[in-house]
């Protein structure tokens, strides 16, 4: 370690050399679960420092983890030893170049979503995907290698979908570019020529090595926007309606909370919902507009979801006002086929007014943890699934109730072709470092923390193991597989197979990220 941390010395400033016992710890843990506490965390500030730090570390015979910001509950970044050192890319945020002419952005990978965001706004461009609910503190690298989905995935699919290029460092020290921007003397304006390097990169919840830059394709900010939200009965009618909605490609968004999910997102009283309304006010161009649109907002109050409702909530943008309202007709009759009924459109409107506030959602309304999973399934398959979720859960009904858990679920259309489908338990417990951190205080003082929950905690695996196990049967793809997902396990034998070997080809000696994705021999 005296060797080490020596040679670090020599191009590392010292507070970005992280050896406080307490600091390693909040680095080695995510929002669900802690790993072996790193020896050592880094926190470079350019690609130079990253290329030595991990020629250095891997020469010694260290485990390398890559870090973004945090918001994973999937154990992606959480170390399986302790010889281990983290490498946090958040240093590495600058905007390297933003081309109007050529449409594409290239970034460094600890950049975040809002840093794009607001970069983008003033020239009025945009990503098409443009980012996660976490998009204040989740970076471009964490997201492009665990399947960052949320704003604009409804029309432009995920981060992944949209990336043109990366800049990789792999466990030697040597650079990888992918893309155009591979070759001699080419701007980054293009994939694919000749294999596709860069989705090989994509998803791999820092396996395969650390990324350091990336390229994105952008659009205009489209000159309109609209919203509409609906309410169900059931969830069968709920599903198929989101469905009808995605295969149509109407929407940027399109989203389905439960009525637990919407009971925490639906009291606009609050200070915070007050903040809501006065975002929504100044995004509208004239006085009226914006009067009519807080009185709408103040006067559905938490009552715009009927009591034990799912709702649905879409957002239109288009290149003019007459073809979003065009738009807004097609998915109102849509959705007549559906026993729907229209509400107030509270939600996607506060959220796209303010699409990345602070991280409070770390913890929920209730003073909760909570810890998410995924599957993304095709249309056809999308009530099966839901039901079988129900399911799952009712039959731990019982120790739910005792241990203080329950859960809520999120649905979402992605592009055309696929559903996604998110169960999230919560549950009363003592708050981690990472949960303090990343919460403000204003938000903290107004909760009370549970007292250490242990049995609640290990309900919670024990049921996540069991909906993994059920998504791994049915064959679903999930996000942020890190060390939650059985990825090999039943994946088709000759794939997994070239898995191993492109492992062993930028991994030879197995030191990035050793357990993700499965791969640790």
């Amino acid at each position: 370690m005296d060797d080490l941390i020596h040679r670090l010395e020599q191009f590392l400033d010292q507070d970005d050399i992280v050896t406080d016992q307490m600091e390693r710890e909040y680095y080695s843990m995510d929002a669900f679960s802690s790993g072996e506490t790193c020896c050592l965390a880094l926190k470079p500030k350019t690609r130079q420092q990253v290329e030595q730090a991990v020629k250095i570390i891997s020469s010694l015979g260290y485990q390398i983890i890559p870090r973004g910001g945090g918001m994973s509950y999937t154990g992606g970044y959480t170390p399986s030893f302790e010889k281990t050192v983290i490498i946090d890319v958040q240093g590495l945020n600058k905007i390297v170049e933003i081309n109007k002419e050529d449409m594409f952005i290239t970034v460094e990978a600890g950049c975040t979503w809002k840093d794009i965001y607001e970069s983008l706004q003033p020239l009025g461009l945009r990503l098409p995907f443009f980012g996660t609910n976490s998009g204040a503190k989740a970076t471009v690298g964490g997201g492009l290698s665990n399947g960052a989905l949320f704003f604009g995935t409804g029309a432009y699919g995920t981060a992944a979908d949209n990336v043109m290029g990366m800049e990789i460092i792999l466990a030697d020290g040597t650079l990888i570019k992918t893309g155009q921007s591979a070759f001699a003397d080419a701007k980054p304006h293009h994939r694919t020529y000749g294999p596709d390097l860069t989705g090989l990169f994509c998803h791999d919840a820092g396996a395969f090595g650390i990324k350091t830059q990336a390229t994105f394709r952008l659009i205009y900010t489209p000159v309109s926007t609209d919203y509409l939200s609906f309410s169900f009965k059931s969830i069968l009618d709920a599903t198929e309606a989101l469905s009808a909605i995605a295969r149509s490609r109407l929407t940027e968004e399109c989203y389905l909370l439960d009525p637990s999910s919407a009971e925490n997102l639906t009291d606009i009283s609050t200070a915070s919902g007050l903040k809501s309304i006065i975002k929504v006010m100044l995004k509208q161009n004239n006085l009226p507009t914006r009067l009519l649109d807080a009185t709408k907002m103040t006067l559905s109050g938490r009552r715009f979801i009927p009591k034990d409702h799912y709702s649905l909530h879409c957002v239109v943008g288009g290149n003019s006002h007459s073809s979003v309202k065009q738009d807004m007709l097609e998915v109102r009759k849509l959705m007549k086929s559906f026993d729907a009924h229209e509400i107030a459109n509270t939600i996607p409107k506060a959220a796209r007014a303010d699409p990345f506030p602070a991280l409070n959602g770390i913890i929920g309304s209730k003073g909760e943890r909570w810890a998410a999973l995924n599957a993304k399934v095709p249309h056809s398959r999308a009530k099966d699934v839901n039901q079988k979720i129900y399911q799952i859960m009712q039959s731990y009904q019982d120790r739910m109730d005792s241990a203080g858990v329950w859960f809520t679920l999120l649905n979402l259309g992605i592009e055309q072709h696929s559903y996604s489908i998110e169960p999230v338990l919560r549950w009363r417990d003592e708050w981690s470092s990472l949960h303090k951190k990343t919460a403000t205080k204003e938000f903290l003082r107004g909760l009370e923390e549970s007292k250490s929950n242990p049995a609640a905690r290990q309900l919670v695996k024990e049921i996540r193991n069991e909906i993994v196990t059920y998504f791994a049967s049915i064959g679903a793809a999930s996000n942020q597989i890190g060390r939650t997902y059985d990825y090999l396990g039943y994946l088709h034998e000759p794939t997994k197979s070239l898995i191993y070997k492109i492992k062993s080809a930028v991994d030879p000696m197995c030191i990035m990220n050793k357990g993700a994705l499965g791969l640790d021999k």
